[in-house]
């Protein structure tokens, strides 16, 4: 537990080699107030993940409409890289939380049925989703919950593989 605010190094030195070490800055920011921050009514706020985002409406500046803070909002993909405001917003993506470039809090972003996080539903998600079924390649975190359609807390199946087909083929739309 952090004693106060501010930054320091912490090293690392290994006991055979003295040679051998690493650093890490470690900064502890003030506690976020849940009143700082509203998000809009559309979106479903779960702790710290965000879900309800419309995939046809996902750019970053949709996003930002979608929240009232005073504090800076800048969203990061799954790869952590700086996203621009027309750029599309897709699972695992972030929205983090800002003051004087500290993060101060991060949510993390859901769309149902996008297992890849390009924030778009297509054959690309059935087949990551099919080879995770098959157990070709291993879905985690939050790429394995955005692709249980069904929301009932269970690894997704063949079944959730159908409902992204489906909405696909414009028969049934996934309720984000």
């Amino acid at each position: 537990m952090a004693k106060q605010i501010g930054e320091t190094d912490i090293v690392a030195v290994a006991n055979e080699n003295p040679k051998i070490k690493a650093t890490c800055k470690v900064f502890v920011v003030r506690n976020m107030d849940d009143s700082e921050i509203h998000f809009d009514s559309s979106l479903n706020v779960n702790s710290l993940e965000i879900s309800g985002v419309d995939y046809s409406q996902n750019t970053v500046a949709d996003i930002k409409e979608k929240i009232t803070t005073n504090l800076s909002i800048e969203i990061v993909n799954y790869q952590n890289q700086k996203l621009q405001d027309t750029d599309i917003v897709g699972t695992g993506s972030k929205i983090l939380v800002k003051e004087d470039d500290k993060i101060l809090r991060k949510y993390q972003i859901i769309i149902y049925g996008d297992a890849n996080g390009d924030g778009k539903i297509n054959s690309i998600d059935l087949l990551v989703l099919q080879r995770h079924i098959l157990g070709i390649e291993n879905l985690d975190g939050i790429f394995k919950k955005a692709c249980n359609i069904a929301k009932n807390g269970k690894k997704p199946t063949s079944v959730d593989l159908l409902l992204i087909q489906r909405h696909i083929l414009g028969l049934q739309i996934i309720e984000q």
